[in-house]
């Protein structure tokens, strides 16, 4: 399997900037020879779909498998020199074009993919101008509004232009996008130059593969959780959920121990059955919540605190990393359940002192996670340390239970496996 990934992380430490989308271009199919040698490059290749001729930017077959590449590289102007080497970025402007053709080139691609003529498409977006990717802080009227493209954006179905967009901002995107997959902005930082904004240079990376069930079994939780959720039990506490998923391990076979320690750690459950043996950390939180469930009337707090929340479970990943750690044979499994939205929804407010925490949808987390340096010491209070991941985790939430159509009657599920 080609790792993009890698190869634009390996990329980003010899070519930190580039003059133009043509020397990205470039770079970037010679770093993929580097890493594969025996892959077959080509650039700004006409690919034959079902009905008609496509250009594309970078066509790369490795192991049998064809991979499409497309690119964008859009600036601001700005001046550095590296290396010897003098950098003279424009100021290209035009976002809202911009944005458009960013997901035009994502609908090309899901088009190759289905016609045959790749089996996996990826695109790269490399930009040093914030507009791309910055949240909004107030609700966006643009023309454009249906294109945004920013940090934790969820785009997916037929997007549009506006009503009362000009002939001019729509000559020649006319036509409407349509998505048949459903693709989340996770932005990364790709190089920093210096510390001015346009010296920042960020990265969009969406990958698009065929929309059948090998792509969506991508996105399911195992077995174990999938036949648990379907009992549809609420659970009246975090230890009431610890002991029912534990009874419904026994229950498909397993051997199950609560609290069990390993090392210096202390894991909520240990579940073996034959040679699985799975790490499993497990969290439930709560939005105030009356109601008659079946034939028992539920009770369920507020529990609130939601920023030392998103600390304990980033840290329940890092406990499972140390456990998993060296023992191969083991998968590690953290869990949360919680009826209360603003874990699951992207945070309105931004720069807050729990930002690295994070886990609303989509959103990935890696490397070092800390408070910032205005968290209280209320909040940090037993918290304190940071927490350093060596993997990287994208937070895909599924729905575990919906009650009624009220905000705090949906209960949704976090369950990410830890490597």
């Amino acid at each position: 399997m080609l790792n993009i990934k890698n190869v634009l992380d390996s990329l980003s430490k010899k070519r930190p900037i580039f003059h133009a989308e043509a020397d990205f271009q470039q770079s970037l199919a010679w770093e993929i020879r580097e890493h594969y040698p025996e892959s077959q490059i080509r650039l700004e290749t006409k690919v034959f779909g079902a009905d008609r001729k496509v250009y594309l930017d970078i066509l790369c077959v490795y192991q049998g498998r064809k991979y499409a590449i497309e690119l964008k590289y859009k600036t601001l102007s700005y001046n550095c020199t590296i290396n010897d080497e003098e950098f003279a970025l424009n100021n290209q402007g035009a976002q809202d074009n911009g944005r458009y053709d960013v997901l035009k080139d994502v609908q090309r691609l899901e088009e190759m993919i289905a016609a045959g003529v790749a089996d996996e498409g990826v695109l790269i977006f490399l930009t040093n101008d914030k507009s791309y990717y910055a949240m909004p802080t107030q609700e966006i009227t643009a023309v454009d509004r249906n294109f945004r493209i920013h940090e934790g954006m969820t785009v997916n179905g037929g997007l549009f232009w506006a009503e009362e967009t000009g002939k001019g901002t729509m000559k020649g995107r006319e036509k409407p996008i349509h998505l048949k997959g459903r693709y989340v902005m996770n932005w990364e930082t790709y190089s920093l130059l210096d510390n001015s904004s346009k010296g920042e240079f960020r990265g969009l990376m969406l990958q698009v593969y065929k929309q059948d069930s090998h792509h969506k079994a991508k996105l399911e939780y195992p077995s174990w959780f999938q036949s648990f959720s379907t009992k549809g039990e609420i659970p009246l506490s975090q230890r009431d959920l610890i002991e029912k998923i534990a009874n419904h391990l026994h229950e498909i076979g397993y051997n199950v121990q609560i609290n069990r320690e390993i090392g210096k750690d202390k894991i909520d459950l240990w579940a073996v059955k034959d040679t699985k043996v799975m790490a499993i950390e497990v969290r439930y939180k709560t939005a105030l919540l009356q109601t008659i469930y079946g034939d028992s009337e539920m009770h369920l707090k507020k529990q609130g605190a939601q920023d030392i929340s998103r600390y304990d479970y980033i840290n329940d990943i890092g406990k499972l990393e140390r456990v998993v750690q060296g023992r191969p044979d083991v998968k590690g499994y953290a869990l949360l359940i919680t009826n209360d939205h603003l874990y699951w929804q992207q945070p309105k407010r931004q720069n807050s002192v729990d930002e690295a925490f994070h886990i609303h949808d989509g959103h990935v987390v890696a490397g070092v996670c800390s408070w910032k340096e205005e968290a209280s010491q209320g909040t940090t209070s037993g918290r304190e340390k940071p927490i350093s991941l060596t993997h990287s985790y994208k937070m895909n939430w599924q729905p575990y239970l919906q009650l009624g159509e009220k905000k705090n009657e949906l209960f949704q599920a976090l369950l990410v496996e830890v490597r």
